[in-house]
């Protein structure tokens, strides 16, 4: 027997204190002799044998009472009594791998056999999944679930085993001791780097409906417009290596084929002359004995400028922003990384709000010459996504800086003239995560100069100096990033312009500042956007064309054992308390055993009623 709210019984207990008060007083008044009656024989006052049995009787009644009264409140049920019916979810892989020759028909034929098993009344409730869920059959009678059963074909997704188990904690969410059936070919790589959890209390039985197969599929379909040339990637996941044509279309070109031979456990990658500058690409081979949906792939050609940074100066005569912009313009061997242009501020407020949108970054190195359309313009480029750095230096007005953007407080540094060094602090921090080998070498940069800043609330300090104040802090503003450094890149105030880290430095910062989303040329099946086929080939997503291609991890051959499985599986104890309280008052609920308390309580005050009134 439990109870929902065990502590109302401790009210019960409070029918000890009438029977102890009554032990201990029961000799209170010593016996006082009397005058008239002191020559009479002294003898006791027996009570009658009825008077003490209605006593106890009286006692018995109202303790029951109040017995039944605390345990009534405290709601009773019987914990772990059988229940009634039981649920289970089967759960049957539909991602493009079940295409194998056989395997669909045999993990239909293992569904019903699971179906089939369970026990009479038992529900039943049908799942097919692949990068997603869906329930085919809700839970209830045979019938429906082998009917959803025999419609479940092999699509083009890929198997996500934690997408199964997060759909049958949802069905089983209600359930004390609920089973799911997991029918599939058991590939290692539907256990994703998210993990697959399932819910103690939740029984799992494993169904392999898979079997060894020599796979031949296309991993990768790409179009280089520099070299123009179009690339192929074949994958053979068999034993034994494999012979195949591969046939590549550009654009609406006829077909253009190569035969070749890619080695057992290895992929190989086949070279086309992509002249003309062509934009769509599609490769195919035959592979009957394997996967089907992987034996074709789609690429697409987005030829992408580079990000450009604008640097605010004082104005034409300034030299501001000279290191800044030698370093972020720096050819490491195949061009420069960014497109680097510098300004006034006069000549950026003369900008047009969609020119300033374009940029990737915009650094500001000088408040001189920036007036209160110019915040406008940078409070909108915030606002629209965009990246500002700006650098501490004579030229920075932190007043102004504090106007332009709209801070309140408004920014109060104050300049310490002393020299100190810098210290990369957190080296998770993006913009220090590449130099985690060499953070060290910070170290030999002096600062004769900087502002000892205040990072209050809303700020998150990236680096420090070893005298423990900020360096380098950021926030985020009206969706924007915001970088500030304590000192300036002019080599005014400092010696980092000198030193090897201040180009990887600026890089790293200008690509975290500059980190806008990309537009995507190519989706996988399970990452299409909502409204887009979730098939292969080509689709319009806006105004763009982008590939949309079946998952390539899919195409391994890697298959696990039940026992593999099961051991894979993770299993936790989050929500079980919750999952328990609410099984506790279902019932609790169905059981309903206070309201049986209150009608004793009712019977036993009738029974005390009678006893006292005689």
């Amino acid at each position: 027997m439990s109870f929902l709210t065990p502590l109302y019984l401790l009210g019960g207990a409070l029918i000890a204190l009438p029977i102890v008060l009554h032990l201990l007083r029961r000799d209170v008044a010593p016996p006082l002799p009397f005058t008239a009656v002191n020559l009479l024989r002294t003898s006791a006052v027996e009570r009658s044998r009825q008077h003490r049995l209605r006593d106890l009787i009286l006692l018995a009644a109202r303790v029951a009472a109040l017995l039944l009264l605390a345990a009534s409140f405290a709601r009773p049920y019987v914990a772990g009594a059988a229940p009634a019916t039981r649920t289970t979810v089967i759960a049957v892989d539909r991602s493009y791998s079940m295409s194998a020759a056989g395997r669909r028909d045999r993990a239909r034929m293992l569904a019903r056999q699971a179906a089939d098993a369970v026990q009479r009344g038992d529900r039943v409730a049908v799942v097919a999944f692949d990068d997603r869920a869906d329930v085919l059959a809700s839970p209830g009678v045979v019938a429906d679930a082998r009917a959803a059963i025999n419609t479940i074909e092999p699509g083009y997704g890929a198997t996500r085993y934690a997408a199964a188990f997060d759909k049958a904690a949802e069905l089983l969410a209600n359930e004390e001791h609920g089973r799911l059936v997991i029918v599939s070919d058991l590939q290692r790589t539907g256990f994703d780097s998210t993990g697959a959890v399932l819910p103690e209390g939740i029984e799992l039985s494993v169904r392999d409906a898979g079997a060894q197969v020599s796979n031949l599929s296309v991993s990768a379909a790409t179009l280089d417009g520099t070299r123009r040339v179009a690339r192929a990637t074949i994958r053979n996941s068999g034993d034994e290596a494999r012979a195949t044509d591969v046939r590549m279309v550009l654009e609406e070109r006829a077909p253009v084929s190569k035969h070749v031979s890619v080695p057992a456990n290895d992929t190989l990658e086949v070279t086309f002359d992509a002249a003309g500058d062509p934009r769509r690409v599609t490769v195919a081979i035959d592979d009957a004995s394997g996967y089907q949906a992987d034996n074709q792939r789609f690429g697409i050609y987005e030829a992408r400028g580079l990000p450009k940074v604008l640097i605010l100066t004082g104005g034409p005569a300034s030299t501001a922003g000279f290191y800044l912009s030698r370093a972020l313009g720096a050819d490491g061997g195949e061009g420069p990384d960014f497109d680097v242009r510098t300004l006034s501020g006069s000549a950026f407020t003369a900008m047009s709000e969609s020119d300033i949108r374009d940029q990737s970054v915009v650094a500001l190195l000088s408040t001189h010459g920036l007036d209160r359309r110019a915040g406008d313009r940078l409070r909108a480029y915030l606002a629209a996504g965009g990246g500002l750095f700006v650098a501490a230096s004579a030229d920075v007005d932190p007043t102004v800086l504090s106007t332009l953007l709209e801070w309140q407080p408004q920014l109060a540094p104050r300049d310490v003239r002393r020299a100190r060094i810098l210290a990369a602090t957190d080296l998770r921090h993006p913009v220090f995560r590449p130099f985690e080998a060499v953070a060290a070498n910070f170290g030999q940069v002096l600062f004769d100069r900087a502002w000892s800043l205040d990072a209050g609330a809303g700020w998150r300090v990236a680096a420090q100096f070893t005298d423990g104040s900020p360096a380098l802090i950021e926030r985020v503003q009206n969706g924007g990033r915001l970088m500030l450094f304590a000192s300036d890149v002019d080599r005014r105030w400092n010696d980092f312009p000198l030193h090897p880290t201040f180009v990887p430095f600026t890089q790293e910062i200008a690509r975290y500042l500059g980190a806008r989303p990309s537009v995507t040329a190519s989706y996988l099946v399970g990452d299409v956007p909502a409204g887009t086929p979730a098939v292969p080939g080509f689709a319009q997503v806006g105004a763009r064309t982008v590939a949309v291609n079946v998952d390539p991890r899919e195409a391994s051959a890697d298959r696990l054992t039940p026992v593999e499985f099961q051991k894979l599986v993770t299993r936790t104890t989050a929500g079980t308390r919750a999952r328990v309280e609410r099984l506790a008052r279902e019932t609790e609920g169905q059981q309903n055993y206070w309201r049986y308390g209150l009608m004793l309580l009712m019977a036993t005050l009738v029974v005390e009623a009678f006893v006292g009134s005689r």
